[in-house]
């Protein structure tokens, strides 16, 4: 008897291996409810053997900084540092991940190529299997995945973790549409919610492979997609644009590609030069149809989707930043949380479930497993940034509660004001700011507190150059630059 008490003792202390997924760009409401028109028997059913949290904002709308504040539990500006025009995680920065790894973890992960070069080959110890940036589960990706799983490698307690690229981006999703079998309605009113049903059939190959009762299953997204929206007209409109838009390399780019690296302050001159006039003459090239957009007989959200189906923006809408949070599988109860919670309390929650000791390192998340067993826990405003450029003015920083959304320029504070009040405009289509100045300047308050709370350290670096061209080689498959 006393045997197989500690034999129970021992089997609930056990890890649990982690499988932790976030889909690039997937909205939350094409995740769960009445806006979801795809077919995803798979994902439903880990939201029915687990928790979903049905208001979990993205503390950022670009893809590198929301997953630094993932991993850290930290703001995004502190959690990545610059490297020229380009962002990677701060390795200064302890991430969970090593944190898990001292605990006992093996980490693990299959992600796409573009993201060894941001700080994650050191965060994983070389653990990673990489993509091209463009492929989907369907066209090889879902096979390297199961193969993985299938090759027995992964020591247990594992976590591993998956970044998927079938919904990403507008360029992207255009190089491939669903399996020919799910190009029928039925699956989905638009190619976004088509390629989720293609998605899931994946999932569910992935999850056969697992053990949920001992494998604590995460799934959500870096931010979410303007093209979760789009009718079949506006996908073909979007389909114009983007072949219209681009722009070929002009000779002073060629010429600052053949100045010697031992020149490379000259060169960068250069290479900024062209970034310049390529932008100038890639908007001249847009403005005419922005304009026409303007002229439609749509409402400002239509607009809004539309005007970034063809020259996107710095924005945290909710469009962007409303992310699906699953915690499905090892004791997970079931149940529908709906307060609001942020991205970066991912971690921290993962981390007391599998009772690690608690970070000494100074975060901003909390844990949502008092949530999870139907305690209460401090609601929190959520910080959010907008996918910014190193080089631009146009970056913007907010706060999200529950009854609002605030934000303006990274810059200034009375520059680009916006409030919406979410629970009677949740479309974010009547910006309210002039006519709300006290909310304003409480918004701004917490703002600026959470500004001044911050644990950031500048560290500005230079990137080799080669090092560089494979980052923009990578950036222009995924459309990010032309």
């Amino acid at each position: 008897m006393c045997l197989l008490i500690k034999l129970l003792t021992l089997k609930y202390y056990l890890k649990p291996n982690i499988l932790f997924i976030v889909i690039d760009s997937f909205s939350a409401k094409k995740c769960f409810g009445k806006n979801k028109t795809s077919i995803t028997p798979n994902i439903d059913n880990l939201i029915k053997q687990g928790t979903y949290f049905s208001q979990t904002i993205s503390a950022s709308s670009s893809t590198v900084l929301s997953f630094g504040s993932i991993f850290t539990g930290l703001y995004p500006f502190e959690s990545v540092i610059r490297e020229n025009n380009y962002f990677k995680i701060d390795p200064k920065k302890i991430t969970y991940i090593e944190n898990l790894i001292d605990f006992g973890y093996n980490a693990y992960a299959t992600l796409p190529k573009i993201f060894t070069f941001v700080g994650l080959e050191k965060i994983f110890q070389r653990e990673i299997e990489t993509y091209d940036s463009f492929e989907n589960l369907y066209n090889g990706v879902g096979e390297q995945i199961l193969d993985s799983l299938n090759s027995k490698n992964l020591q247990e307690p594992w976590l591993y973790y998956l970044h998927l690229m079938d919904l990403h981006g507008t360029e992207t999703s255009f190089l491939s549409d669903p399996p020919e079998e799910f190009s029928d309605k039925k699956f989905g009113i638009n190619r976004y919610d088509r390629m989720v049903s293609a998605m899931d059939v994946w999932l569910g190959k992935i999850l056969e492979k697992i053990d949920l009762e001992k494998t604590l299953i995460i799934l959500t997204a870096d931010h979410g997609a303007d093209s979760a929206s789009w009718t079949p007209e506006m996908e073909k409109f979007a389909q114009y644009n983007i072949e219209n838009r681009k722009v070929e390399s002009g000779t002073l780019h060629k010429i600052s590609m053949k100045v010697p690296k031992s020149l490379i302050p000259f060169r960068k001159k250069l290479s900024d030069k062209y970034r310049e006039k390529r932008d100038q003459t890639i908007q001249k090239k847009i403005q005419p149809e922005i304009e026409k957009i303007v002229e439609l007989d749509l409402t400002p959200y239509e607009k809004r989707v539309m005007q970034n189906a063809i020259g996107s923006i710095p924005k945290v809408y909710e469009e962007m930043c409303h992310v699906p949070l699953i915690i499905s599988g090892f004791k997970i109860p079931n149940k529908i949380i709906e307060q609001l919670v942020s991205s970066i309390d991912i971690f921290p929650t993962i981390a007391e479930i599998v009772n690690m000791p608690k970070n000494n390192g100074k975060i901003h998340g909390q844990s949502l497993l008092p949530l999870i067993n139907d305690k209460t826990i401090e609601e929190r405003p959520v910080y959010i940034e907008s996918d910014i450029d190193s080089s631009s003015k146009t970056n913007v920083i907010g706060i999200r509660t529950s009854k609002y959304k605030y934000f303006r320029s990274g810059d200034s504070s009375t520059v680009n004001q916006h409030l919406y009040d979410l629970q009677t405009d949740a479309l974010e289509e009547n910006n309210i700011a002039n006519e709300n100045p006290k909310t304003v300047e409480d918004m701004e308050s917490i703002l600026q507190k959470l500004k001044n709370n911050s644990y950031m350290q500048s560290d500005q670096k230079q990137i080799d150059e080669d090092k560089r061209k494979k980052i923009q080689e990578e950036l222009k498959k995924l459309g990010y630059i032309s």
